[in-house]
């Protein structure tokens, strides 16, 4: 995957059972057709995740992407966007009741495409745009993840080399967090909202670093010659989930929020990335590359045990980019 396929199309989530690591289960169930009705509650755990499989271009480069929503065991997937441009990599408001993503849907093609971060309430509707990084002449946005309160959004500006900006959900205060000429992108909010974890190649390859929400006192996590990148924070704040390709392939790690015992919990021929916890931090969804060369969302206790298939694509598109969260529905209060 490559070009802006690589960004806004890949990542994670699955759940069930298998006795060895690194070993995934057979897929949960069939997609459910679009327009279904939920089974059961709105409210619970649910995972949102970027597909283009009801458009994949052939050649992998500008698939028409939507976004989705599954619940937990990958059952029930139902579309929330149906437009011509990408809308990729959502991320769940703390409260569950609105959903944060990207998308090209102000200039859908043909390139150069123009990308910022839109909202919606957490059944699709009220789809409205934050920000326009694209009309500053900043390349666009994206990658959103929300502040703990519910009231700031962080993302990545899209032009190289990249920083991290933050926003309010009303579209006031855009700050620029970063402010270096290294590449600063993925960031992910803590728990308490004090801090932000991003990836950067400050100094030298890509590194996971911890800034204040303000953006003041970077701090270095990672050491190692390889690549550390994609960092996610433990809902209890202790551990931070990343993918590294340290050990010669990509795989997923956790460490101690402070960076020290970094430990793989996976170990699979795959490359898995875009790690992402469950509400109650006891399993991480995250993308894998399958057999057949694209991504699917995974699903697996956060020890790397019981890794379970949630999505299956048809040939030539992908799943991924996938967020856990309540799912509650209706509007932000």
């Amino acid at each position: 995957m490559n070009k802006i396929t690589a960004l806004l199309a890949s990542a994670a989530a699955a759940v069930s059972a298998c006795h060895d690591r690194g070993q995934p289960q057979s897929l949960i169930g069939p997609m459910a057709s679009v327009g279904s009705e939920a089974r059961g509650s709105a409210f619970g755990s649910k995972i949102v995740f970027a597909t283009d499989r009801d458009g994949p271009d052939p050649a992998g480069n500008f698939g028409n992407q939507e976004i989705y929503v599954m619940n937990a065991d990958g059952t029930d997937q139902r579309r929330l966007t149906d437009n011509s441009s990408i809308d990729g990599v959502p991320a769940w408001s703390p409260s569950g009741q609105r959903i944060a993503f990207h998308s090209t849907r102000a200039n859908p093609g043909p390139p150069p495409l123009a990308i910022d971060i839109f909202l919606m309430n957490a059944d699709g509707t009220d789809q409205t745009q934050l920000t326009n990084l694209t009309g500053l002449g900043l390349g666009g946005a994206v990658d959103p993840v929300w502040s703990p309160d519910g009231q700031r959004i962080a993302f990545s500006s899209f032009a190289a080399p990249r920083e991290v900006f933050a926003i309010n959900v009303d579209g006031t205060e855009l700050t620029n967090l970063t402010k270096h000429p290294a590449r600063d992108a993925d960031p992910d909010w803590s728990p308490n909202g004090r801090e932000i974890a991003f990836t950067s190649t400050r100094e030298g390859n890509r590194e996971i670093y911890v800034i204040n929400a303000d953006g003041s006192e970077p701090r270095r996590l990672t050491f190692s010659a390889a690549i550390d990148e994609r960092p996610a924070w433990s809902p209890n704040g202790r551990e931070i989930a990343f993918a590294s390709n340290r050990d010669g392939n990509f795989e997923i790690y956790v460490m101690h929020a402070d960076g020290s015992a970094p430990t793989r919990v996976t170990l699979d021929a795959a490359e898995d990335t875009r790690p992402c916890w469950s509400p109650d931090g006891k399993q991480i969804v995250f993308d894998r590359r399958v057999e057949t060369g694209h991504f699917e969302v995974f699903v697996m206790n956060a020890d790397g045990t019981n890794q379970t298939r949630l999505t299956t694509s048809p040939p030539g598109a992908f799943s991924g980019f996938a967020s856990w969260g309540q799912g509650r529905g209706g509007e932000e209060p």
